[in-house]
């Protein structure tokens, strides 16, 4: 959609000049009224251009996407690395708490799920989220949260933090994992499993038998498969007095 919103700027501008040229005055481009735009109508924007490739975010295309001059976002973000922080962090405030029981291994399952969530609905923002040493309170609030789950568990603080990293860490992965495969339905992941059947079978008996499963790879059954091993894990690890 911006592609082609750019191209009818550029054609729009291309006849504005070729007016010029002839003698007759072309009418000016619109822009927003002063003082209209507002930090949510930026970070919409934004997130709009994210969604097609979060490279393409920058204060100039924000500001283009909503027919304003880019100076005019520095007023309520002064550096694209706010809006960024801003963007991410609108993500994990979207993020809603399962509610609470009395089996923390079970609340810990909906904890994970619930982040899991929020990833796949925002395919874009896993790199960032990933690599922003800022991405705001909501991240605290998410974390405060989990570690709030393992510590009821009997966790010492140490271990919770530990595990709460794993987890984070399990959720992320996989989400980076399967990102680029669902961004691009028709690459070559699709045909994972054909080519692992290719391999010389003396040389890869295992691969080649396990080729389906690899076909599937990063899918919610294999991804229930591994939270359930590291859930039965941490209710090892917790202490024995900790409720179940």
């Amino acid at each position: 959609m911006y592609v082609m919103a750019r191209n009818v700027r550029r054609t729009s501008t291309d006849v504005k000049g070729t007016a010029k040229k002839a003698g007759v005055a072309g009418a000016p481009r619109k822009r927003r009224p002063r003082n209209s735009l507002s930090q949510d109508a930026i970070l919409d924007a934004a997130e709009e251009l994210a969604a097609q490739g979060f490279d393409a975010v920058t204060m100039r295309s924000v500001a283009a996407e909503l027919g304003s001059a880019p100076m005019a976002l520095y007023n309520h973000f002064a550096t694209k690395d706010l809006l960024v922080d801003a963007l991410l962090d609108r993500v994990l405030s979207r993020f809603k708490a399962p509610p609470t029981s009395d089996d923390w291994v079970e609340d810990l399952r909906r904890f994970a799920l619930a982040h899991r969530r929020v990833l796949t609905d925002h395919p874009w923002a896993v790199a960032p989220l990933f690599i922003q040493p800022n991405p705001g309170f909501s991240s605290v609030r998410i974390g405060e949260l989990g570690l709030e789950i393992l510590c009821r568990g009997g966790l010492s603080t140490t271990d919770a933090v530990a595990a709460f990293g794993g987890l984070i860490a399990l959720n992320y992965g996989w989400a980076s994992f399967t990102t680029a495969r669902d961004f691009d339905p028709n690459g070559r992941g699709g045909e994972v499993a054909a080519l692992l059947k290719m391999l010389p079978v003396d040389d890869y008996p295992l691969t080649v038998a396990a080729a389906d499963d690899f076909g599937a790879y990063g899918s919610d059954a294999h991804y229930k498969f591994a939270l359930d091993q590291v859930l039965i894990g941490l209710r090892e690890t917790a202490r024995p007095s900790a409720p179940t």
